[in-house]
Parts: structure tokens; sequence; C-alpha cells
């Protein structure tokens, strides 16, 4: 099949000249032959004689009058049945035959038939569903087009850049079982077809460089410190409406020498400028005004809401910036400040590269900080005093004086307020230097800080804006055992976390996203942190080249200390930020090394021009390919090569021309399972490498998976491979993508909360909730742990955002890593009190039993409802403001509604004790519900209670089914569903291991065969 393929893309491109648009044709030819290649079932045997004679009329007589085309009571149809009992009619054969056994159908209000009449039916469908069951799924091969993310993943490992090409992509169409990776819903369309064509062209010219051109690089720098710039710029420098500038005497800007091993261009940044308006900020201005200093280019401000709630955002200290966390506000216009979190740091700038890889560094420390205290930390640390504490007083306000610390230790700092102040005492703006370190806040109390002190003299200092009200300093030496001590050892373990984000300035405030993963600032000493990325993923703004508005057109590195919880933690330090763009590690980078190879390899390039050519062409394309490339296919590669080269392309530009063709052709954009017969066949090596990893890692084998194909060892090591995969950070790629779409995670990232009735999903919140299913699942998978641990568990697995959520903040230490925390509570644990699956089963006001007992019985259960009827008749406008479960209730109360939410409701009712912000909810509800099984239950504890105890088997079932499906990339056969049964009885008694469920996944054969 690949062959054929191939060849046919071939003949087409070589009975023409090669030209892109030529390109894009032969794809659609392809396209066309993909559509036909795609497996079909086999013709079933024709219909007996039993059909005709007894059930096709017993149908007629008692069923087809209410389940037709024309009127489909509850959703059902059953005048399309016939007698082949095809794969796609079985559940409407299980269904009568299950209504018939239970005598619920016909409804008791209708003729009746005889028993001998019913039983008759009931065995001749019993019989054929065992035959059914028996029926060996057809195979075919498969042709599978990578989704949007496996092309992403795998052009980024294959060309080693960064950046996302597939921003125009058209979305994957999802699946009835809810994946976007089955065949059946992986389109082609001629959209498709440019977008790849295009994309093949951007991602080659950005790859492949011109190695006789040096390179041009932007490289700046910004120190941090009090007083450190001796020439600051004389202008007074204005960034627009809520823009906080720093000093320009606290800041330098540099443009460093880089060392590099290579040749390469300085890029100096632009220091004249000349503009029209925006140098006088919002205020309306026409007047052409100059400027020269490259502080007009290069800006360190501060911007975001006001009022940080304790101590000052920012504080400028001779070593450098120290930040608090920058506290998130919603950006919505009217709602809330715009300007972004209270408060953050950027540097604005005018210039950067439009595109290639960049690198920022950031230099930082943890500040070696004190607790600045208040009402909330004094009342839980208040306790009885045993002893008399040790105090030294300072008398000296205003300044410098020495005290004497009798011992090392934890020292509470009180500030003794003059016997003349009223009480309460006025509010104190207080900046108060210890040594080289500084605090600042505005304070009410006596209680003013606690931190760390040496033993020895200490010069201290204290400025307040009311010198008057202030008597003395006293130092009290706190016991290490006192609540205020333990309480400040746990803010000392704690780490600020460094982020950085990029994009673009606003006037009503920014675009920025994140470069990757948040840091942790451990240690007191100064550490370089790097964050890399492609410049093309971030927002950058859209202005005329002669741009003459001052305002206009920056863009703006964001460096924060990141906010989780709201705990105190010490202030993070930046003494300096670095950019450096396009950043080349090497040159050639290491994109157009991975193609054109190592140019020390006398063998390569001492080879005549066409055998070098075809080297580098057949090795992109065996890995492009995810196996050898054939005589043929490297055939036309070298065809597509000397054609160009005749026409006048250069070297590079002909390789070029055969790298785009091979990122067009079918071998790259789908994946083929090459059959010979109609019979089922086993994978070969490398189509099973590619299957594993784009299963569990969502992108492409890695060269050890490969080397193993080739080696024909991977069936033999397929255990030690998995244990590899599964331990590797790409499984995280399988376990968020498969957890979003088998759990309907899309319902919760388009959810518009109530934000008065639920201000705690913010967006960040949801942001980090809705990563928290899938890394409940890698968690169980990677430990081995029993499928009852996916409805109940003693833990949970979360971030500090995330545990703040559930209240279990104090538990976690981890930053924005999940980590599993040990709960004691019967409202945690298990995906189905998972805040991200309950908030999207609402409407973001109220939640919806209905929803969330149809997503149970589809999603836990593998017990889908079946579809809404389409003419039940909408509620009347009156009833809309009445609550949701009083209008659940009139709806369901409907003709052709209550059967089919008799299978949906009473799941549903059990999750009544959640929110619809997805949590536990505090006033008194009715969760007592009895379920379909007749099971009674009275919330969420007894119904885990009794899916553990009594449903296990059908929930393993249910994870087993969709996991299969999404590893297969296509629909199960009613067969391979019943072999799957069969074949997780072999880990019932060791509590169905979830690893093990999915060995037994991948050794399946809707994995294994094709």
């Amino acid at each position: 099949m690949q062959l054929a393929l191939f060849s046919a893309f071939a003949r087409f491109v070589t009975r023409h000249r090669f030209s892109w648009q030529r390109v894009l044709w032969s794809v659609a030819i392809l396209a066309r032959m993909h559509a036909n290649c795609v497996a079909e079932d086999e013709p079933l045997p024709t219909t007996d004689s039993t059909f005709q004679d007894i059930v096709s009329p017993f149908l007629n007589r008692y069923c087809v009058a209410c389940h037709n085309t024309d009127e489909p009571t509850s959703g059902v149809r059953l005048d399309h049945l016939t007698g082949e009992f095809a794969d796609e009619q079985l559940r409407f054969w299980e269904g009568t035959q299950r209504q018939l056994s239970k005598r619920s159908m016909p409804p008791k209000d209708e003729p009746q038939p005889t028993s001998a009449e019913r039983q008759r039916v009931i065995a001749y469908i019993e019989a054929q569903l065992a035959v059914a069951r028996r029926r060996p799924a057809p195979k075919n091969g498969q042709i599978r087009r990578l989704t949007v993310a496996q092309y992403r993943n795998t052009l980024r490992e294959l060309l080693l850049l960064d950046e996302d090409f597939t921003e125009t992509f058209p979305a994957d169409a999802v699946s009835r079982d809810g994946f976007v990776n089955t065949v059946e819903t992986l389109s082609l369309s001629p959209r498709h077809l440019e977008t790849f064509l295009h994309t093949a062209v951007r991602a080659i010219d950005a790859a492949v460089v011109d190695t006789n051109t040096p390179p041009t690089i932007e490289c700046f720098q910004v120190d941090f410190g009090r007083t450190i710039n001796t020439t600051p710029c004389p202008d007074k420098l204005i960034l627009g409406a809520n823009s906080h500038l720093l000093d320009n005497r606290d800041f330098v800007v540099d443009q460093p020498k880089l060392e590099k091993p290579f040749l390469f261009q300085p890029f100096q940044l632009r220091t004249h400028y000349r503009f029209i308006e925006g140098y006088r900020g919002n205020d309306t201005v026409r007047g052409w005004r100059e400027f020269d200093s490259i502080y007009h280019a290069v800006y360190a401000c501060m911007r975001g809401s006001e009022g940080y709630p304790k101590g000052l955002a920012y504080q400028t200290v001779p070593q450098g910036l120290l930040l608090r966390p920058a506290i998130p506000s919603a950006e919505l216009f009217q709602i809330e400040s715009t300007y972004g979190p209270k408060a953050n740091f950027k540097i604005s700038v005018r210039e950067l590269p439009d595109e290639g890889e960049f690198r920022v560094t950031v230099t930082a420390a943890k500040y070696d900080d004190g607790l600045l205290l208040d009402d909330a930390i004094l009342s839980r640390t208040a306790e009885v005093r045993n002893s008399d504490p040790v105090i030294v007083s300072g008398r000296d306000i205003g300044s410098s004086a020495t005290v004497k610390l009798p011992t090392a230790g934890i020292y509470r700092i009180d500030l003794i307020r003059s016997q003349t102040i009223a009480d309460p005492p006025p509010e104190l703006d207080v900046q108060l230097f210890l040594a080289k370190r500084e605090f600042s806040s505005r304070s009410r109390s006596t209680e003013f800080l606690v931190v760390r002190l040496a033993e020895g003299d200490l010069t201290y200092r204290v400025e307040v804006n009311e010198r008057d009200s202030l008597e003395r300093v006293d130092f009290v030496l706190l016991d290490d055992a006192a609540l205020l001590a333990q309480e400040f050892a746990r803010f000392e373990r704690r780490a600020p976390l460094l982020g950085v984000h990029l994009g673009l300035r606003r006037d009503c405030g920014s675009t920025l996203t994140p470069v990757g993963s948040p840091q942790r600032v451990d240690n007191l000493e100064w550490a370089e942190f790097v964050f890399q990325g492609a410049i093309r993923d971030y927002p950058s703004p859209d202005v005329e080249a002669d741009n003459v508005n001052y305002l206009a057109g920056l863009r703006e590195i964001g460096v924060r200390s990141e906010y989780t919880d709201g705990r105190d933690m010490p202030r993070l330090a930046i003494r300096s930020v670095r950019f450096e763009g396009p950043f080349f590690p090497t040159w050639p980078p290491p994109s157009h090394q991975q193609i054109f190879g190592d140019s020390t390899d006398e063998a390569e390039q001492n080879a005549d021009e066409l055998q070098r050519a075809a080297a580098i062409l057949e090795r992109f394309a065996s890995r492009a390919f995810r196996r050898p490339t054939t005589a043929s296919e490297l055939t036309m590669l070298k065809r597509i090569y000397v054609d160009a080269r005749n026409e006048g392309a250069t070297f590079s530009d002909a390789i070029k021309n055969g790298l785009v063709f091979t990122l067009t052709s079918p071998q790259f954009l789908f994946l083929i399972e090459n059959s010979a017969t109609p019979a089922a066949e086993p994978l070969d090596d490398y189509e099973l490498a590619a299957k594993l990893a784009y299963f569990l890692w969502n992108g492409p084998p890695d060269s050890e998976l490969t080397a193993c194909a080739t080696a024909g060892t991977l069936r033999a090591s397929l255990d030690e491979q998995l244990e590899r995969m599964i331990a590797d950070d790409r499984f995280s790629r399988c376990m968020q993508t498969f957890t979003r779409q088998w759990l309907n995670l899309e319902k919760f990232a388009v959810l518009e909360p109530d934000r008065d009735r639920f201000p705690q999903l913010t967006r960040d919140a949801r942001h980090e909730l809705e990563n928290e299913p899938g890394e409940f699942l890698q968690y169980l998978i990677r430990e081995n742990l029993p499928v009852s641990s996916l409805l109940d568990s003693s833990f949970v697995v979360a971030n500090e955002v995330v545990a703040d959520y559930y209240g279990l903040g104090d538990l976690s230490e981890s930053g924005f890593q999940f980590k599993p925390l040990t709960h004691q509570r019967e409202d945690l644990g298990g995906v189905l009190t998972q805040a991200a699956i309950l908030a999207g089963l609402s409407d973001g006001r109220e939640p919806n039993p209905v929803k969330r007992g149809a997503w149970f019985a589809r999603k836990i259960i593998a017990e889908p409802p079946d579809d809404p009827p389409p003419n039940v008749p909408a509620l009347s406008e009156d009833l809309r403001d009445l609550p949701l479960r009083v209008r659940l209730e009139r709806h369901r109360n409907q003709t052709g509604c209550a059967q089919c939410h008799a299978k949906i409701d009473p799941w549903g009712i059990a999750f009544e004790q959640y929110s619809a912000a997805g949590r536990w909810r505090t006033d008194t509800v009715d969760a007592h519900t009895r379920l379909p099984d007749q099971t009674e239950v009275n919330g969420m504890l007894e119904f885990k209670q009794h899916l553990i105890k009594d449903r296990l088997d059908q929930v393993t079932f249910s994870f087993l089914k969709h996991l299969t499906t999404y590893a297969s990339g296509r629909k199960l056969h009613f067969s391979e569903l019943e072999s799957l049964r069969d074949q997780q009885l072999n880990l019932r008694d060791r509590g169905y291991p979830m690893r093990d469920l999915l060995r037994s996944v991948i050794l399946s054969p809707p994995f294994m065969e094709k």
C-alpha cells in the first residue's frame, strides 16, 4: 500500500516540471487514494429465514410503530435493523433483547406478544449476538493522518526547532468516543493540503540556513541596583497609563560583547528616534520630537493592578530588584483591572528579532528575607508566654545605630509606639534596614517582622513617615518551638518561582505568554536561569515600519515571582536580565546540522555531489517516514534534486526541494500500516515502533525505538521499552491528551463561571485544575496502582494552586509541580471529585445532574445513553428563571424523556454535593438516589463505595475500551469489545493494576495487528 502511494506521487511529479502547485495537486490525488484505502468491513453473511419469517414481523407488529424514522421514541429506531447484525446495529439489538427480557417493552398499554413469541425472538437475538461476538474484526491495514498535535511534535523532533508551525491548521474533528486521533474522523480537506505544503516550506526555510552568511544576533542586558547607573538619561521617561518606570539611576542597559565559536554580526539597538505623538503618554500631542538614548529603546517598568496587600510589590536595593509574587488579575474590561497582575515587572523594548529561537537569561537569587507580620499570622501563632523573652532595645530612630544580639536565632522585631499615640495607633510607612537587608511595609501593629539574625553587633536603621510616633525598636528572641518561630521556619523554606513571559505592550495592559515553565529559586547566592523559545510563538505588535507613535510597537519581556496560593514567601531578587536572539548554540545551527550531517565526515564530504545529496535526502526521509526509505523513494528524491539543480538551484536549495517533498508525502503525513491480505497480520517492527511512540508520546519514535526495530529486537524488549517510555517526560503528552479527550475536559476549558459566586475559580486556577486529571492518571499508571484508585484515593495529585483550591494549601510545597498529597477528606480522591470535570459539567452557576449523569454513564461505565430525540419541545420562556433542578424535573417529565432520564439522572444526583465550581458544598443538599441497578446511595462516599464493590469490572472495561480506542486510532468492533472483557479478567485478582492494564492494551490484537 505505502509503495503504491509513493509511486503514484512520484509518477505524477516526474511527468511535470517540479512546482509546489503541482505538489498540491499530487497530494490531492493521494488524498483520494487515502479515502479509498481506509479499511472497510468485509461483506456480512446474507440474512437467514428466521429473521424474515419471525423476527421482522415481530418488530413490525410490536416495536416499529413507536421506534421509526419519523417518530423515534426515546431516540431509538428499530426499523433499520436487519438480520446481518452489522457492528453498528449491535447496540440496538442488545437493547432490544434487554427490554424484551425485562418485559419493559412493549409498554403495558400496548398490544403484547405471547410468551412463546417473546422467547423465540429473545433466543434468536442471543444466538446472533453470540455469533457477532466471535466474528473476527475485519483487517485491511490502516492509513491514519497525523493529528495536529502529532504533526507539531513530529516536526519539532525531526527539525530540532521549538517553533509551532501549526497555528493555522484546521482543528481535528472529534469522534463519537471523544477522540481526535480516530481514523474515521481524520479527514483530509483541500485546506489541509494547502496548509501542509505551506508549513513544509516555512519549516524547511527555518531549519536550513545559508552557511556562507554570518548570522545577525541581538543581545542586550539590563542590570539592576540602587544608583547603579552613574549616567542616567536626562529626559523624563514615560510609558503610558499605569506604568511605573524604575528610576533610571537604578538600572543600566548595555549591549555586551558576545563570545561565540563562530563568526556573526552583532545587532546594534537603535538609539535615535523621531516621533510625532505618544511621548506625553495618553495626552494628545502632535509635533515632531527627536530622542537620542538607549533608554528610549529599552525600559524597566512595573505595571499591573494597584494596591499590593502586604509590603511593597517591588523594591530596588543595592544588590538588585526585589519582587513579591505577582497576584493574578482577571484582566477583563469593566470587571477587573486590565493592566495585569499586581504587580508585575517587565522590560519594554522597541526592537526584537522577527524569527528564530531566543534565550532570556535571568540572574536571580532567593532574598534572605523576613516575614512581615499581620493580624492573620499573629492570631494563628498566639500563645501563652511561659518565660521572659530576651529583648534587646534600640532607641535611635531615623539614623543608623547598633545593637548587640546575645545569640543567633529567630527574632521578632517590634515597633514600640510613643505613650502619647492615640489608640488605635495610626498606620505607619516603615522602612527597616538590618545590615544589608531592607524591609518595607505599612504597619499598624506593634509586631512588625520576624527574621533570622546572627549573634553579635547588628547595624540597623528605621525610617517612618511619623518619626515622633515611634519610641524604640525591640528585638525579641523567639524560642525555636514557638508557633511564630515555626511559622517563620516554614516561610524560610519556601522558594520563589521565577517566570519569564514574552509579548507586547497595549495601552490598557499587556499581552504576554509564558516562556517555558517557572523555575524554582532555592539559593541565596546568585545563579543564572535560562528560558528559551521560538519568537514567532509569542504575541508581536502589528505596526508599520516607520511607526511615529512613541507608545506603539513595543515588545515586552515579563519577569515575575509567580503567584501560587497566596502564602508568604521570600522575595525574588533579580540582578540582571539578558536577551539574545536569534540564539544559535552553534553555526550552522542544530536544525541545519541535523539535516546536512557532520561537516567533518570525510567520506560524505569527499563523495560526488549527487551521492552526497542522496545521503542527505535518504537520512532525512528515513527519519521522516519512520522507517528505511525504499529504492524507488530514493530514486524519486534524487530526481527532484537533479531537476532543481538543472534549473539553476544551488546545492542547498535543491536539497530543500527534496526536504519539502518529503514533508508533503503520505509517508510522513500518515501513519501507514501496510497490509497484504484481508486477514489479520502482525505489525512490522517499524510500524510497531511508530504506533508505540504516537500512543505513549504523541510523537515520533526516538533513536532507541528505531534501533530496536532495525535490529528486529523490539518485540523481545517490549516490556523494557514500555518501562522506559512510561518513565520518559514525553509520556505526559499522552496522558494529558488522552485524559482531556476521554473525560471531556474541553467543556471546562470553555466554561464561563459566575465570578460573583465562585471568585476562587480564576483564570490561573482553571489552567492548573485542567491539568489535574492527566497528572493524576499519569501517577496511577507510573505507580501501577489498582483501578479502584481511579474512583477513590487517599491522595490527590496537586500543585500549590490546585491544593489551595481544595483547601489543602498547607500540605503542598511543590510550586507548580504536581505531587501526590495525602488527605483525610471524604469529598476528595479519584476522578469523580475533580473540580475541572465537575465544573465543566455545569452551566457556571448551578450543578447539572443530567450532564454529570450522562458523562458518568458514557465515560466511566461505558453504558452511554441514547441520543436525545430530535422532537422534544423546549421549556416555555416563563420557566427559565426557575432553579435548574426544577427545570430539569419539568423537562424529564415530558413525553419521550422519562425513560432516557431514568438511565441518566440517578447517576448525576450522586454528584449533587459538589457545586458548579466543582467544590464540596457547605449547604444541605439531597444527594440520595436510586441508581439504575436499583441500588440506593446517599452522596458521593456511598456512591464510590458501591462502584468499587459492585461495578469495578465495568469501570475497568470502560477504561480499557477508551484507552484501546485511543491507542489503536479507530473505533473498536463488537468482537474486540467482547475480547477486552475477557482480557481484563487476567488482572482481576490483582485489582486491575493500571500500568498492567495499559500493557494489556498494547499486547492486544487491536493494537498489535493490522
